[in-house]
């Protein structure tokens, strides 16, 4: 089997510097191959040269032409393969069984088109990231993977996400009237739609958060409700106001 890992990054230079270098402890079969393409969406620190050190393949999107659903689009144009880890640079993987706990569900089933897993707090995360994410962890974790039915929020999120190419391709890919996040989500409703199989696999879980206090959560999710069936296009200055972490690294 051979997958494809796409990472989208923005001023991430040294987050994506222990990403690759946790891909690399990764434990797969024997015969499992991987490239790794970095979606660059217009970096000012050391991002791509980080990137082509570790040998990873270096797309450029410049801030200009930015928005979610098209830096994923030219991430999984770029892959190689049919099977395609979509993800961001300042994610941590949880395991070293990470990759092979999402791809064994592609090698079983052709009809699969989407695995994805949990996010758990990272070492940034607020407290209240952390009360709001326990109850998944506790309710997900200890179970096995189950398939999904239907599209809501948090499914197939492309920061824990698995494709086929060949899905993504049929449906169109990443609806980019999503600008402003909800792409990911979509794709899953239209995957299920159209007879695909998606599933959410707790060995797949990888560690993200954004340091959000209980204002810019309650904003957040009150964003996240909204575009989940309508596109909404992308504001810079609204995402920023709800970002502390954006607000910090200037970027997208």
């Amino acid at each position: 089997m051979k997958l494809s890992i796409i990472i989208a990054s923005y001023n991430r230079a040294e987050s994506l510097r222990t990403f690759l270098t946790g891909i690399s402890s990764q434990v797969v079969p024997a015969g499992v191959e991987w490239e790794v393409v970095v979606v660059d969406n217009g970096s000012t620190d050391r991002t791509a040269q980080v990137a082509r050190h570790h040998g990873a393949n270096v797309v450029e999107l410049p801030q200009s032409s930015f928005s979610y659903p098209k830096s994923l689009n030219i991430g999984v144009e770029a892959a190689s393969n049919d099977l395609v880890f979509v993800t961001v640079a300042h994610a941590r993987l949880t395991s070293v069984h990470n990759l092979h706990a999402g791809a064994r569900h592609f090698s079983r089933n052709t009809d699969m088109a989407g695995a994805f897993g949990t996010c758990l707090p990272n070492e940034n995360a607020s407290y209240v990231e952390k009360w709001s994410t326990a109850a998944d962890i506790n309710l997900t974790m200890a179970r096995r993977a189950q398939r999904i039915k239907k599209a809501g929020m948090g499914v197939l999120a492309a920061n824990c996400a698995m494709i086929a190419k060949r899905a993504w391709q049929e449906l169109g890919g990443f609806d980019e009237r999503y600008q402003a996040g909800g792409e990911d989500t979509a794709l899953a409703k239209s995957m299920l739609e159209n007879g695909y199989d998606v599933v959410k696999e707790p060995a797949l879980a990888v560690h993200h958060s954004h340091g959000l206090g209980l204002r810019d959560s309650v904003k957040q999710q009150v964003h996240q409700l909204q575009i989940l069936g309508v596109p909404k296009e992308f504001n810079r200055q609204e995402l920023l106001g709800r970002r502390p972490d954006l607000r910090t690294n200037t970027s997208a």
